[in-house]
């Protein structure tokens, strides 16, 4: 790859990086994809690092506020999809300490709340109906039922 190529490369990940949160994953794809070589692109990579266009920690951050908030997911599924990206032990533990756990408590008893009105009339299957809910949403089982156990004590 010629320097003048190297360069038009490194300005178009840095475009895209500058608009949105990206991490080295996501990054390394988009150069596979256009056909860069696998030194170019570990050297885009450092390059981006460098200059504070990726950063690991802050993608991972974002990531975990982001799902956690819009998407409704509890943690177990947020450290799923940050695995995939490649991101490491430590920084999805610091990013997912960052959402309270008070806060996926209220939402996972929100999201439970909303989708309680299941068609089934039977309540046990019901009540599994919103354990796999939950579970889909990336929550533990403890944590699931004893929202569910609130929510049936609150509704009696």
């Amino acid at each position: 790859m010629q320097q003048e190529e190297f360069k038009k490369c490194l300005a178009r990940m840095q475009a895209l990086c500058s608009r949105s949160e990206k991490c080295r994953a996501d990054i390394r794809l988009k150069l596979e994809q256009a056909g860069v070589p696998p030194a170019e692109t570990a050297e885009i990579l450092n390059e981006l690092e460098k200059d504070r266009f990726l950063d690991q920690e802050r993608y991972a951050t974002a990531y975990a506020r982001d799902k956690s908030n819009l998407q409704g997911w509890g943690p177990r599924k947020i450290y799923n999809g940050l695995r995939m990206k490649e991101i490491s032990q430590d920084i999805i533990e610091k990013a997912l300490s960052g959402t309270g756990e008070e806060l996926l408590r209220q939402r996972l008893a929100e999201a439970l709340q909303k989708h309680r009105s299941f068609r089934d009339k039977d309540p046990r299957k019901r009540y599994a109906a919103l354990v796999r809910f939950g579970l889909g949403r990336g929550y533990s089982y403890s944590q699931i039922v004893d929202c569910l156990t609130k929510i049936n004590n609150q509704g009696h």
